[in-house]
């Protein structure tokens, strides 16, 4: 302890180097401790690196064989499916312009005659909503799809008809963009715009119509349960419109003067009856005017 007392200097260096001595010390343990977790990760890891790179990629035949049973299962419910789907829905055949033409006035006569045995009362001029084509007839690539929208629509009037409505005041059917008559007549001053692109097939078209009916309320609750109830074709009746033909409701009738009370007959003889006019029924003859749009579906599957 003396030689200590007698040279500071050598003792403060002393002191100072042991301290870092022991603080290196720790730092080497400290670092040889995550130097081993940093080896042990790393081993883990390249052993998965391994094992992934030398193993069998592919399933087992177990997996392969659930696999192709499931794909089996699904192709058959699918298959199923399209075939129902195909059957609520009137089939699109060949069919050439003047043949189409010659097909919408025979249905043009047989609405017409439908009607009239129904005493349905249809607009001026009834051409199922196929004006443009009543004297003009469609491309030859349009004819088939026209022919089948054609058989929808007839089926549409058949059941509003045949639900006894008093009048189809309206019948409206949206063109289907792309569709036009082949023998309109086009400017030749008028420039002719680059042709668009034509989107890919649709597994789903719907064409749309647009009527207008006045009948009575069992009717219109007939045609509207019978248009979403159809088999042979699916329709999507899209928007309803219902609206009483009276605005108001019923006068109130003035009672006439009060008819004085008969006294007491004293020999209890039935009094003579007093003769009353027609009843008047003021509610349950109400008429509505029914306004809806229907889609009419194809399924391209």
């Amino acid at each position: 302890m003396s030689w200590f007392r007698e040279n500071p200097f050598w003792s403060a260096f002393i002191t100072v180097a042991g301290g870092a001595l022991l603080l290196a010390a720790g730092l080497l343990w400290w670092t040889k401790g995550s130097y081993e977790d940093a080896m042990a990760k790393y081993r883990e890891s390249a052993a998965e690196q391994t094992r992934l790179e030398s193993g069998n990629p592919y399933p087992s035949s177990v997996n392969v064989g659930k696999m192709k049973t499931y794909l089996d299962n699904y192709k058959a419910a699918l298959d199923k499916l399209k075939a129902e789907l195909k059957t609520r829905m009137l089939t699109e055949a060949p069919l050439a312009p003047n043949e189409f033409q010659t097909r919408l006035r025979q249905a043009i006569i047989h609405t017409s005659e439908n009607a009239r045995n129904n005493r349905v009362k249809l607009p001026a001029n009834f051409f199922l909503g196929f004006d443009e084509f009543v004297s003009s007839l469609p491309s030859p690539e349009d004819a088939p799809a026209l022919g089948q929208e054609l058989s929808q629509v007839q089926l549409l009037l058949n059941t509003i008809i045949e639900a006894r409505v008093d009048a189809i005041t309206a019948f409206h059917r949206i063109p289907h963009p792309g569709i036009t008559a082949a023998a309109g007549a086009v400017s030749a001053a008028t420039p002719r715009a680059p042709p668009k692109p034509s989107p890919g097939p649709k597994s789903i078209e719907e064409r749309t119509v647009e009527f207008a009916i006045s009948a009575s309320p069992t009717a219109g609750r007939r045609v509207i349960n019978q248009i979403a109830a159809a088999n042979e074709q699916f329709f999507i009746i899209r928007a309803i419109h219902i609206k009483n033909q009276k605005d108001k409701g019923p006068p109130r009738e003035n009672a006439g003067p009060t008819a004085p009370i008969p006294p007491p007959n004293p020999t209890g003889a039935a009094p003579a009856a007093t003769p009353t006019g027609p009843l008047n029924f003021i509610v349950g003859n109400e008429h509505i005017d029914l306004s809806a749009r229907v889609e009419l579906v194809n399924f391209r599957l």
